[in-house]
């Protein structure tokens, strides 16, 4: 295995898509390895370190509840493999109960923890205390309520993992529409709904924020240039001093309903920020609804 090299571990959640996620994975040619026991686990990392296989630069690992030793010794493992040289990102995907059990009805299939006589809500909360521990060291949390598979694929493709980073923090720039709610993994949220509705001119109404008939739109009110402004002065402050201690941080911006206002600011700032060096991706929640 090179220094360079990152071994991707991916947990969290029953139902929270780490199948979808893995899948992700192997079409970018990633060998992902789905659910060792603990011993070969602990013995396979061991053997890449010392034979030093360098197809580890795209390797996957998937841990779940059904191992609960290694759910309990995964956070001093990890930190043991970087110190023997084994590199790793531990990428935790969530979600709220709401959109777990949803999944859980639609598939019918059940929770692991339901065999301790559990109902699913009862398994979905003592996985959430059991996984919290992982949670908090994780180097990657993905909340997956309200992601599509397109999304989670945005997020794998900004190269989060790449060996030749020279910082592994990155900001998430997501459009939203207040009337579908604010998404629930945001640390900052901007409301744009007082900048003129494209939606109430005809000719704008069935555009969305990107297109540039809409940014013009837009960019013809002091309004939206004052808010831009504002936005740009507090994120360079804020980011620079996120930075510091942050793996990530999510900028979620809100209009009505998700597809003028918000997706335009959000695609502004995004290319802003980018240009001044940062690691961004874009999401539009709520654009075709």
């Amino acid at each position: 295995m090179t220094k360079k090299s990152t071994i991707i571990i991916i947990t969290g959640f029953s139902g929270a898509g780490k199948t979808t996620f893995t899948k992700i994975l192997e079409d970018m040619g990633y060998f992902v390895i789905d659910n060792l026991p603990f011993e070969l686990f602990t013995k396979f990392l061991e053997l890449l370190q010392k034979n030093r296989v360098e197809q580890s630069s795209k390797l996957a690992l998937v841990v779940d509840i059904r191992d609960e030793k290694l759910i309990k010794e995964l956070p001093a493992f990890i930190k043991r493999m970087n110190k023997k040289g084994i590199p790793m990102s531990l990428v935790f995907l969530k979600a709220n109960k709401d959109s777990l059990v949803l999944r859980y009805k639609r598939t019918r299939r059940p929770h692991p923890l339901t065999k301790k006589n559990l109902s699913l809500e009862e398994s979905i909360e003592l996985e959430r205390k059991i996984l919290k521990p992982i949670e908090d060291i994780a180097s990657l949390v993905i909340d997956t309520s309200d992601k599509t598979p397109q999304d989670l694929k945005k997020i794998i493709s900004a190269n989060l993992f790449s060996p030749h980073k020279k910082s592994s923090f990155f900001v998430n720039f997501e459009s939203f529409g207040f009337i579908y709610g604010i998404p629930e993994n945001s640390d900052l949220v901007f409301d744009v709904r007082s900048i003129p509705n494209p939606y109430y001119v005809d000719t704008y109404k069935q555009k969305t924020g990107l297109d540039k008939e809409v940014v013009g739109f837009l960019m013809q009110f002091k309004e939206t240039h004052l808010f831009i402004k504002k936005m740009k002065s507090f994120l360079n402050f804020f980011l620079k001093e996120a930075k510091k201690d942050r793996f990530y941080i999510n900028v979620s911006i809100g209009c009505t309903g998700g597809k003028h206002r918000s997706v335009a600011l959000v695609e502004y700032l995004a290319k802003y920020f980018k240009e001044k060096g940062f690691d961004t991706f874009i999401i539009h929640r709520d654009i075709n609804k």
